[in-house]
């Protein structure tokens, strides 16, 4: 089951984050939001993102290793994007690290292209991430 987190979802949001990156914090402020997974009353998934003017950036999207390759990162993407359909945004900006082809296909699928490269953005400046764009209207 999808839906917006809570505030009680914050502290595993930021538990389950730390396996993206162990500096990983989600900032609640009014331009941040998040979808969390629930799967037997555990979070197992969320998406963030962040609403700027009329675009939107995924800052983040995860599934914990024993729940991937269920179609649960398309829907934690679909109910973001809705979300942001719901609330007129133009176009969603995302980068993703240029080795990683599994989220690359993901989006891909979900119609976001690659508009450029930018070049030592992740790991201490070791490892490219595509700029990838998906136009909502």
């Amino acid at each position: 089951m999808i839906r917006k987190y809570k505030e009680s979802d914050y502290n595993v949001i930021n538990i389950l984050g730390r396996e993206l990156s162990p500096n990983f914090k989600f900032e609640k402020n009014e331009n941040n939001d998040c979808f969390v997974y629930i799967e037997k009353d555990d979070v197992i998934g969320f998406i963030t993102y962040q609403i700027l003017s009329d675009y939107s950036e995924v800052l983040d999207i995860f599934v914990h290793i024993n729940h991937r390759n269920k179609n649960i990162g398309t829907q934690l993407l679909d109910s973001c994007i809705d979300d942001l359909k719901n609330k007129n945004v133009n176009k969603v900006t995302l980068e993703v690290k240029t080795t990683n082809v599994s989220a690359i296909n993901l989006y891909k699928k979900n119609q976001f292209k690659i508009v450029s490269i930018r070049k030592k953005y992740y790991e201490n400046n070791t490892i490219d991430a595509y700029l990838m764009v998906r136009e909502l209207w």
